[in-house]
């Protein structure tokens, strides 16, 4: 599971059924629709790997950032250029933030000022938003800012406390490495009108595996980047480390 193939099969099957559509295209009188969202976790190497597939099916998606990650720095030299050619693919770029709670008010200035970071690094606009670990709070009251997407707008997604027999807009989502709210390939999507997919980029590879294989290969990953990086910055850095 979580290779390139079975990512290519979900695209192809959902769209025998459904618009893959831009979050921008899909407004309160589209009847039939699939968005497609990236939340990028620990990854944008291969974020840009899945990007460079979407382009070959010839599907455009979102891909949220985050300006604060411990495990990846979005403001780096190498990174801004592997945004912007996301970007240059034909998708979009949001971004992927986990406020503290505070009230709503403030919420809009909070995220707006990191929109403008990366509008300003990134040199283009920022027109999305999505919540990484959303707060209760924040996905019931549907939170709009001007000029701005949320992904947890009520047109993409439908909160509920508890579970109606019909869901208006389903989502489906491959948090942590499985599949919790329903397997696409297993999905009949045929009663399906409305859909949002949510994958995050760090659980896909050419080779996929299962979610302990999957941080291993994503540790060496980050290991080799880590090393090159600290090659780069001295001269004194230990070539045997190199090998």
């Amino acid at each position: 599971m979580f290779n390139y193939n079975e990512y290519k099969n979900i695209i192809n099957i959902v769209r025998n059924h459904l618009p893959i559509l831009d979050f921008s295209d899909v407004n309160n009188h589209t009847e039939k629709f699939c968005v497609l969202r990236h939340d990028i976790e620990f990854s944008i190497d291969r974020a840009y790997e899945l990007a460079k597939i979407e382009r070959e099916l010839g599907v455009i998606s979102t891909y949220t950032v985050q300006v604060r990650n411990n495990t990846y720095n979005a403001l780096s030299e190498k990174n801004i250029e592997l945004m912007r050619k996301i970007k240059d693919l034909g998708h979009h770029i949001g971004l992927h933030q986990n406020p503290p709670l505070m009230k709503l008010e403030k919420l809009a200035n909070y995220i707006m000022a990191d929109i403008q970071i990366l509008e300003h690094f990134y040199g283009f606009e920022v027109d999305r938003f999505a919540f990484h670990r959303p707060k209760k709070e924040y996905l019931k009251n549907y939170i709009n800012l001007e000029g701005k997407i949320n992904c947890y707008d009520m047109r993409f997604f439908q909160y509920f406390d508890e579970k109606p027999d019909k869901l208006d807009v389903l989502y489906l989502a491959d948090s942590n490495h499985q599949w919790k709210y329903g397997y696409p390939l297993d999905y009949d999507f045929s009663e399906v009108n409305k859909l949002q997919i949510l994958t995050h980029p760090y659980s896909w590879t050419k080779s996929g595996g299962d979610n302990y294989s999957n941080y291993q290969s994503l540790i060496r990953e980050r290991k080799v980047e880590l090393i090159r990086s600290m090659n780069t910055e001295t001269k004194t850095f230990p070539k045997e480390l190199l090998q």
